[in-house]
């Protein structure tokens, strides 16, 4: 008889562990809390419009790439069409200086130079380093032979594994410092992670996927169950059950239990450990890892359903304010809005759609009774607010909203579970640049996690991976030759 797994999420980690479990012939059931697969990555229609919260680039869609390979084998990239941006993104200020971080190295550096023509050295040397890194390839098990090849990136990942403020110091005119790094981001992660996204997308290797990120879950879900995989929704965990130190099985929230002779958590990583296991399988490095690590802040997600064409606004575009403008009690020195122009299926003809995202506050909105009259005015309020912006950068648009749509922490919380909102896991940071997060849990067998909060950088690749490699420790436990 076949050994049987319960996977807990059917997320992109729960998806891929469940196929992956399934090509190597356990018997499988993944439970999933919602009514759609995908977790995060997902998207949701109104009226017409769709708004994708997820994928705005994917890494490792360049053909004959390992990457590429395990998303072919996951059935993702089966008719899937990319759109490959000649941009990362557009970044203006309130004095009417603006740049385009361009993916074509040399474009980029004409950009940059135009800017600041003293900062040559500096702009020469990074769009070099770009150029370099746009051949590095995202490995999927990490051999030896994997970390040969990265010999030649060691010292490019030493450059820019400080935060992006950091080595953004260097840079003397304080107007291509301050667009800079408005477009790379939050000041606290290391400037590799976005460099490394912006020299995939150059490479052809980080392309958006038409359709956007719902199809991309239900491909996969599909391949699963073509693969004769068994998807519960509506099945919410409400702890893990142990016996003699082993994972037998989980108690859902109506009462049921489900057992098997493995289980994989690819759900929140807090909840797991701190709730459904009460911290019975967890050590001080662990516990750090939750005290200390940075995880991706909670978000405020806005949508809007236009009826106007957009081609006259940039695809991704950073507004950065001279003085912090407060939002939901917390101030917001940019907002970045992204023009979804490049995918037609996501709107009728003629019209548009535009999401943005502000950091958030999670206990604000914690202290809101949810769905109450109260939550439901400061989310309208909050979604004003954000389109007045987008409005005194496009006036035109003032009177073209046809529907607005606001996702909170608190719809984080309600549909996937993720501790304090956190849209993504964990940030890279100079602290974590190198960090290999456990998948196994000390002293608990027939167990192992899998997803946003065992990888850095969050992000589909780390969610596939993890599901892929927690389905490899299992047949490596039972002396099984892993296939795929």
């Amino acid at each position: 008889m076949a050994p049987s797994v319960l996977i807990i999420g059917g997320g992109m980690a729960g998806l891929s562990a469940g196929c992956f479990a399934r090509m190597n012939g356990f018997e499988t059931e993944i439970l999933e809390m919602h009514t759609i697969p995908g977790g995060l990555c997902t998207a949701w229609n109104r009226k017409g419009y769709t708004f994708d919260l997820c994928i705005h680039w994917l890494c490792g869609s360049k053909p004959g790439t390992a990457l590429y390979q395990v998303y072919d084998k996951l059935g993702l990239m089966e008719g899937r069409r990319f759109h490959h941006p000649d941009s990362w993104a557009t970044v203006r200020d309130g004095h009417g200086n603006e740049i385009t971080l361009y993916t074509d190295p040399e474009r980029l550096y004409e950009e940059l130079i135009r800017i600041s023509p003293d900062d040559k050295p500096f702009i020469s040397r990074l769009c070099k380093d770009i150029q370099k890194l746009s051949r590095m390839e995202t490995s999927v098990d990490m051999t030896i032979l994997d970390i040969i090849r990265y010999i030649p990136y060691f010292s490019l990942m030493k450059r820019y594994k400080p935060t992006v403020h950091d080595v953004l110091s260097e840079v003397k005119s304080p107007v291509l410092r301050d667009l800079l790094t408005a477009g790379f981001g939050w000041e606290g992660q290391s400037m590799f992670f976005p460099l490394m996204g912006l020299a995939m997308q150059g490479a052809k290797n980080a392309g958006y996927p038409i359709g956007g990120s719902l199809p991309c879950a239900e491909a996969i879900e599909k391949r699963y169950r073509d693969l004769g995989g068994t998807i519960r929704y509506k099945s919410k965990v409400t702890a893990i059950i142990t016996e003699k130190n082993r994972a037998k099985g989980v108690r859902l929230a109506d009462g049921t239990e489900r057992y098997a002779d493995y289980v994989i958590s690819c759900a929140d990583g807090h909840t797991t450990i701190f709730d459904w296991l009460k911290g019975a399988y967890c050590d001080d490095t662990i516990r750090g890892y939750y005290q200390n690590l940075k995880p991706f802040p909670p978000i405020v997600f806005i949508s809007f359903g236009l009826n106007t064409d957009l081609s006259h606004i940039p695809k991704d575009l950073t507004i950065l304010f001279d003085n912090p403008v407060e939002i939901a009690g917390v101030k917001q020195d940019t907002i970045s809005y992204r023009n979804h122009v490049h995918d037609p299926t996501l709107y009728p003809p003629g019209k548009g759609v535009i999401t943005t995202w502000i950091t958030a506050d999670y206990s604000y909105w914690d202290r809101l009774p949810y769905q109450s009259e109260t939550y439901r005015i400061e989310k309208d309020n909050v979604g004003r607010e954000v389109f007045t912006l987008l409005c005194q950068q496009y006036p035109d648009l003032s009177e073209r909203c046809e529907i607005m749509d606001v996702a909170t922490p608190m719809t984080f919380v309600r549909y996937t579970g993720n501790w304090k909102g956190s849209y993504e896991g964990w940030q890279v940071t100079p602290d974590s640049f190198f960090l290999d997060l456990p998948q196994i849990l000390p002293g608990l067998s027939g167990f192992s996690m899998a997803g946003q909060w065992v990888v850095t950088g969050g992000g589909i690749p780390g969610a596939v991976l993890s599901g892929r490699k927690a389905v490899k420790q299992m047949c490596s436990d039972l002396g099984k030759k892993f296939v795929y």
